[in-house]
C-alpha cells in the first residue's frame, strides 16, 4: 500500500494531538516490561501501552500511512541521515511534510516487533507528539 496524504489523513493522524498532548494521558502503564518470579526467573511481559496507541496505530493503517511495499525500507531509512534529521532536529520536524511523518510513523508502527518498547522511545523523546503537532499543522494548512 501506498500512503495517502490527503486532508482527511492528516486530521486523523492530528486527532490524536488533543488526547496524547494532555497532561493525565499515560503512554504506558507504567510497569517494567519483565517481572522477576519468585524462583528468581524473568517473565517478559513487554510494555503495556495505552489503548489509545493501538487506536493510532489503527488509524495509521486505514489512512495507509504505513508502507506496507518493499519500495520503503524502514531498517535501513531510520539510520541514514533525513531520518536522523527529523528525530533529533525540532526545527527540521517542525518543516516535515507528510509523506516524511508516515515514514517515521512507519518506523513507530513497525519497529516494536523487533525492538522491544521503541514505541516507548518515540513518546519519551518527544518526537510522537512532534509528529503529531506537525500533522494538525499541515492539516490546518489544508483546510
Amino acid at each position: 500500500m501506498t500512503p495517502q496524504y490527503t486532508p482527511e489523513a492528516l486530521r486523523a493522524v492530528a486527532a490524536f494531538l488533543p488526547v496524547m498532548s494532555d497532561p493525565a494521558f499515560r503512554f504506558t502503564d507504567g510497569q517494567p516490561p519483565a517481572v522477576v518470579r519468585p524462583d528468581g526467573g524473568i517473565q517478559m511481559r513487554g510494555y503495556a501501552y495505552d489503548p489509545q496507541v493501538g487506536r493510532l496505530l489503527r488509524t495509521l493503517d486505514e489512512v495507509q500511512w504505513v508502507h506496507g511495499d518493499d519500495g520503503f525500507q524502514w531498517p535501513e531509512w531510520i539510520q541514514g541521515d533525513e531520518a536522523r534529521s527529523l528525530r533529533d532536529d525540532p526545527a527540521a520536524l517542525a518543516q516535515a511534510s507528510a509523506p516524511q511523518l508516515a515514514r517515521l510513523l512507519t518506523v513507530f508502527a513497525r519497529q516494536e516487533r523487533f525492538n522491544d518498547g521503541s514505541r516507548l522511545g518515540f513518546w519519551e523523546s518527544g518526537l510522537l507528539l512532534g509528529i503529531l503537532r506537525r500533522a494538525a499543522e499541515l492539516a490546518d494548512a489544508a483546510d
